[in-house]
């Protein structure tokens, strides 16, 4: 069992005041470590897409409560959503799920991502 990062990038969040943020965030999904000589539960890769779901879920509904503004300058609050929102979802429950990067920056109408991605980009 090794741990994995999962990024999530150019996720599009609509703010409370109606403008548009993109959030990138790298979560770790760390394996428990066994408890009373049970073996290690470990991540199944199954969960991938619940645990995308999960974050993006987070996210949005992060978005209903704050303002753009807040939100790029609050990335505290970004990590401390998602850690809360995958602590609490019944996915992932053979991990510890943490936030290791975060980033939000203004939409660029002009850019041409349309789709956010979400993808694993190492273990350890």
């Amino acid at each position: 069992m090794r741990d994995r990062d999962y990024v999530l990038t150019g996720c599009p969040v609509v703010a409370q005041d109606d403008l548009v943020v993109l959030i990138d965030v790298t979560v770790r999904l760390a394996v428990r470590p066994p408890r009373d000589g049970a073996p290690a539960l470990g991540y199944d890769p199954a969960d991938q897409r619940a645990v995308h779901a999960v974050c993006v879920l987070v996210l949005r509904q992060l978005g209903t409560e704050v303002a753009s503004e807040e939100l790029l300058v609050g990335r505290a609050r970004v990590v401390g959503a998602v850690e809360q929102g995958l602590a609490l979802a019944p996915v992932g429950s053979g991990v510890y799920a943490s936030v290791t990067h975060a980033e939000v920056r203004p939409h660029d109408p002009d850019g041409v991502r349309l789709h956010h991605e979400f993808r694993l980009a190492g273990g350890s």
